[in-house]
């Protein structure tokens, strides 16, 4: 009786503050009046070279006039930028102009797809398809012609593992560049009656730390504050609905092993622009596409990976949630699986069932068959509110677990966001809760933050997701940033407080640390300053800890190199994390980061690590990487060595051909193949649910 009490009692919390949230004007609008771009139709497109030469492009119009764009805060852009927009039958073209007087200053360091081209001079393209002013797909391309792409969710989520098939050019010139960028239709969901989308234009120009909108909005990912792009006649686009057929099939040799020769099959059905299907059977785990798993030293808790599997990346944004009780990657050994996602009026869903072997964190790791079946739907309320709900089940021989989580995110400002959600899970009979409530509020250079949650003692979120057990925590952040006029010497400064009080199942202190923070950034310097106090439970025992952090950090046109320095006390005695790293552009193909790191504590723990990532990019599409790692633990005089060679040759987004070779001391030495070939025969026309 006493636990169901503790479990009303705390469902009552979240009830009331999401009756709060919801009976608030959540429906407040002060933004400015949003520009319109039109797109104009063409019979003959445009070659795609990056140059805007072609004639169709003079009859286009222009968006110009961006702002520069800092939290908080526009101002006019010092540098011109233009955006026509055309469009046929089949593709969304998107012509850019950017003025550059000095050219040698570019920053282009990125050469491999997916890579965070923000960092180097680029353009980015965000589409909201559906124009409910949450949720967008991301083009973007630097001036060395790398592309990324990607979606947010909630105007919060960003899905980089998203992928689509979309071509771009880019060409330099005296005094600016231009780029062209043919986007599919096919790629892209959307409903055909619509005849506005919302979209805005990015440029990030990192030489003098500068990002320019066209939107009037400080913020990146504030879709509800896009522009609004006209003219589109979606009744004339032709998708050509295509199945797709991704087979696999890999070869592995290990040392003192027996070789393993491995197969599987994934298939999409795209049922229309909204809806699309997918069905897996024994999909590849490997992570080739995502970079080698690093040591973490300042952590016991579990490393979180990427999910890169085809079968998991359509609408794998609707499962991130504040309390994360939904971890894909836990799924490893899939038999088979099948799902569907899509949006119908103002829901996104996604709905998944998967029968194999999973991780079972509360029996040593075992793997176990299971069946997992999950649910996920938002539904959007008005201009910037979304209310949502996740359901998941999970089968195996010796236990059932189900789990039901309530979320919403609610625009109570232009400037207030408040999120929540509340879960829980019956085990063996057994009900437990979980709770999150967070308010943001950011105006012309201030951000604060509040975020208060709670995991009840019995609650098993590893049977799914990735979180810590039964903890109370709240979470205070506040923030000022000031920027300087283009030609100041000091670019910007910000300050910042922070405070983090965490107790555990017997509301014992666990963690409480105070912070304060400082960033100035000059020109291509930046200084960081950062110290804290507090106390920590370790090995059963509160022990106080005291800290301070100073970081340069120098970005070049050729790379950036930063040395962070960490130094406190801990259980009163001395510690230090000191860390150097280097990455540089060769030849505009090859990358080279370099990584040194130290954590020192006396009498416990004293790591070194050097870290080697190189990259060399043949082509657009036929890179090798190479990773070289040493961990020398001195206290235990044991050194550890970590060694990855990858050839990878990218057909499409979804298709590759990859050569590894591994070697690790001690441990495994092993040689890896696998190919992957996306088919899409051309299927007869869907009915169309719009």
């Amino acid at each position: 009786m006493e636990q169901i009490r503790r479990v009303r009692v705390s469902s009552a919390r979240i009830w009331i503050l999401i009756l709060f949230l919801v009976t608030t004007p959540i429906f407040a609008n002060t933004q400015s009046p949003k520009r319109t771009i039109r797109a104009i139709w063409v019979e003959n497109p445009p070659v795609i070279d990056g140059d805007l030469t072609d004639t169709v492009w003079q009859d286009a119009d222009i968006a110009t006039n961006f702002f520069r764009a800092k939290e908080g805060e526009t101002h006019p852009a010092e540098l011109g930028t233009e955006i026509r927009v055309l469009y046929d039958e089949k593709t969304l073209y998107i012509g850019v102009r950017c003025e550059e007087p000095d050219m040698k200053s570019l920053r282009e360091t990125l050469t491999r797809r997916d890579s965070p081209v923000w960092q180097n001079d680029c353009i980015e393209v965000m589409l909201d398809t559906y124009h409910d002013q949450r949720n967008c797909y991301i083009f973007a391309i630097n001036t060395l012609g790398t592309q990324a792409d990607e979606r947010v969710g909630n105007e919060s989520v960003f899905d980089m593992s998203w992928d689509a098939k979309w071509d771009a050019k880019v060409k330099k010139h005296r005094d600016h560049w231009t780029a062209e960028l043919a986007i599919p239709f096919r790629e892209l969901r959307f409903n055909r009656q619509d005849t506005t989308w919302g979209i805005n234009f990015w440029r990030v120009h990192p030489i003098d730390g500068q990002s320019y909108s066209w939107a009037e909005t400080a913020f990146f990912s504030r879709v509800s504050e896009y522009g609004d792009l006209t003219g589109l006649d979606l009744e004339k686009v032709k998708t050509e609905q295509k199945l797709g057929i991704l087979p696999y099939g890999s070869y592995r040799a290990l040392v003192d092993r027996s070789n393993d020769l491995d197969g599987g099959l994934d298939l999409m059905f795209p049922i229309s622009t909204h809806l699309t299907s997918n069905v897996t059977l024994n999909p590849d785990f490997s992570q080739l596409e995502s970079d080698p798993t690093q040591i973490n030293i300042s952590s016991d808790r579990e490393l979180f990976l990427p999910e890169r599997r085809p079968f998991f990346r359509e609408g794998a944004e609707l499962f991130e949630l504040p309390l994360d009780l939904f971890y894909t990657r836990r799924v490893q050994e899939i038999d088979v699986g099948a799902k569907t996602t899509g949006k119908i009026g103002s829901s996104n869903f996604a709905l998944i069932n998967t029968y194999g072997k999973m991780i079972d964190r509360y029996d040593a790791d075992a793997k176990k068959q299971v069946n997992l079946l999950a649910g996920r739907i938002n539904h959007d309320i008005g201009e910037r509110t979304v209310i949502g709900a996740m359901g998941i089940h999970k089968h195996q021989a010796d236990r059932d677990v189900a789990l039901l989580s309530l979320n919403g995110r609610f625009g109570l400002h232009q400037d207030l966001t408040a999120a929540s959600q509340y879960a829980v899970d019956w085990v063996d009979g057994e009900m437990h809760s979980a709770y999150h409530a967070s308010m943001e509020w950011i105006h012309e250079g201030w951000f604060g933050n509040i975020r208060l949650e709670e995991i009840q003692d019995g609650f098993r979120p590893n049977e799914m997701g990735l979180e810590e057990e039964a903890f109370r925590r709240a979470r205070a952040h506040l923030r000022y940033r000031h920027e300087f006029p283009a030609a100041h010497f000091v670019e910007s400064f910000w300050v910042d407080t922070r405070h983090f009080h965490q107790t555990n199942a017997e509301r014992l202190l666990r963690e409480r640390l105070s912070e304060s923070r400082f960033y100035i950034d000059i020109g291509r310097f930046n200084f960081f300053v950062w110290g804290g106090f507090g106390q920590l439970r370790e090995v059963g025992q509160l022990f106080d800890t005291k800290f301070i952090r100073a970081d340069i950090d120098y970005q070049a046109p050729w790379g950036q190199l930063s040395v962070l320095n960490r130094f406190g006390t801990r259980r009163d005695e001395f510690n230090r994390f000191t860390s150097f790293s280097g990455g540089v552009n060769l030849f505009r193909k090859l990358t080279i980061d370099l990584d040194l790191e130290n954590f020192f504590w006396r009498a416990h723990r004293n790591t070194l690590i050097f870290r080697l990532r190189s990259n060399y990019q043949f082509t657009q599409k036929i890179g090798w990487r190479i990773f070289i790692e040493r961990v020398d633990e001195r206290m235990r005089d044991e050194i550890t060595y970590n060694f990855n060679s990858i050839f990878d040759y990218e057909f499409t987004p979804e298709s590759h051909f990859f050569f590894v070779i591994a070697d690790s001391l001690p441990g495994d030495r092993a040689v890896f193949a696998k190919l992957a070939y996306l088919f899409e025969p051309t299927l007869p026309d869907f009915a169309r649910f719009n």
